[in-house]
């Protein structure tokens, strides 16, 4: 089973934040890891098609990153052999008006319904459905022109993603421009969803746990001194799994969160829940 794991703060943080408990996950999902970040506005991803297992790149990444939004995804392949190309996350460059976004994109589940994801220009260059899907939705966005994003187009990308996640087909994924990170989980809850963690300055370490064993820690570190951030720097941990003791929030199926900088921007009822 994929494991989805997204970070939104406010501030730039290491991914040092998501690898202990990825890592670990390699021993069960060995057909690839990836991350995707975004550093002085551009898009940077890393991936091996190989279990996060002793990997020293892996363990590279854990000095070397430092970005407010990060995703990262470990894999066991349903379709589509183990290659880089296969490897999540996915990235495509669009230009939109004067406008030149960088995307990025992981998957978690199978899609077996393939016939309504047909796309005329842009195309997969590995061979999994999940990248298909991406190539769809963005297609969709270009077609749509979307350069600055509005409430209407959070509803339309979240109506996309359902559209996807039919009966046959399922769905969680998370989707970046660098600014806002997408994260919709499937309406049939395959693997429990999506779930997410507020953070809040000073973030300090968190203790991962599992119903049957501790899992490490993560320590979410920042490249801002910390003697020097405001009192209201904040973030998101969304996920798969449950990692930690604390005040999970669960996705509903087949809803959109929209997080910018640590915060939550959409649906409306969310940020209310954030911000109180």
């Amino acid at each position: 089973m994929c494991d989805l794991l997204g970070l939104s703060f406010s501030t730039d943080i290491s991914a040092r934040i998501s690898l202990d408990i990825f890592q670990d996950r390699g021993r069960v999902n060995p057909d690839g890891w990836g991350m995707a970040f975004y550093y002085d506005k551009s898009l940077r991803i890393i991936k091996e098609a190989q279990s996060a297992l002793n990997s020293p790149l892996f363990d590279f990444m854990e000095r070397y990153i430092h970005s407010k939004t990060i995703i990262s995804h470990v894999r066991r392949s349903t379709r589509g052999i183990p290659s880089y190309l296969n490897t999540h996350p996915f990235y495509r460059e669009m230009n939109i008006g004067h406008t030149r976004q960088e995307y990025s994109f992981a998957h978690n589940g199978t899609l077996t319904n393939l016939a309504r994801l047909s796309t005329l220009n842009c195309k997969p260059l590995g061979e999994t459905d999940s990248e298909l899907a991406f190539c769809y939705i963005i297609e969709t966005i270009q077609n749509r022109g979307i350069q600055n994003w509005t409430e209407g187009d959070y509803a339309f990308l979240e109506n996309t993603c359902r559209d996807i996640n039919d009966d046959e087909n399922t769905f969680n994924c998370m989707l970046s421009n660098g600014e806002l990170l997408f994260c919709y989980s499937d309406e049939n809850d395959h693997n429990n969803g999506l779930r997410y963690l507020c953070q809040k300055q000073p973030f300090g370490t968190i203790e991962l746990i599992s119903p049957d064993e501790k899992l490490g820690a993560i320590d979410i570190h920042t490249a801002t001194p910390t003697d020097s951030l405001a009192e209201n720097e904040l973030g998101y941990v969304i996920s798969t799994r449950i990692l930690t003791e604390g005040d999970w929030t669960e996705f509903r199926g087949g809803e959109l969160i929209v997080f910018r900088n640590g915060e939550i921007v959409y649906p409306s009822h969310r940020v209310t829940q954030s911000s109180s």
